[in-house]
């Protein structure tokens, strides 16, 4: 059962960063399906480091067509990426050492509420500073392939 739909009032305007999106859904839908503990062990440690991954490039994406377009609000945005990538790294170091399984449900709920504040209402400031704007397309797609692809069913694999 998916937390998550997508919708087009979600997107920015940039495909490849709708995209990317779009994997943080699947990401968080995965961690939804989690019904056992072996299986929830397995999926949170491979969601943390998804999740890395995910926010490097993703951001680094972001960030380019951010500057390309000369968004007002660059620093503030990057400080919430900063943010999102110290709490990723500290529930990885807590989960390595303890290995709890109710992790799912405190990561799951982390995201959803990421989902919630940064996509829907941070990325939609800047939403009128891309659209439209010659060249935000091609800066995006310059950073690199789309990470939907990360997720594949139930199974992640990272590119």
């Amino acid at each position: 059962m998916s937390c998550f739909q997508w919708s087009e009032e979600m997107s920015v305007g940039i495909a490849a960063i709708d995209s990317d999106h779009k994997c943080l859904i699947r990401i968080i839908d995965l961690l939804h399906d989690i019904r056992d503990q072996d299986d929830s062990q397995r999926m949170i440690d491979t969601v943390l480091d998804t999740l890395l991954v995910y926010g490097r490039h993703h951001f680094a994406r972001e960030e380019r067509v951010l500057a390309a377009c000369k968004f007002p609000g660059r620093a503030f945005h990057h400080s919430e990426h900063q943010g999102f990538t110290r709490y990723v790294e500290s529930l990885r170091k807590r989960f390595r050492g303890t290995g709890d399984p109710q992790m799912a449900k405190e990561l799951r709920d982390y995201l959803s509420a990421w989902l919630r504040h940064h996509i829907l209402i941070q990325d939609m400031a800047f939403k009128p500073y891309v659209t439209g704007k010659a060249g935000a397309e091609e800066v995006a797609n310059a950073a690199g392939p789309s990470l939907i692809d990360m997720v594949d069913g139930r199974e992640m694999r990272l590119n």
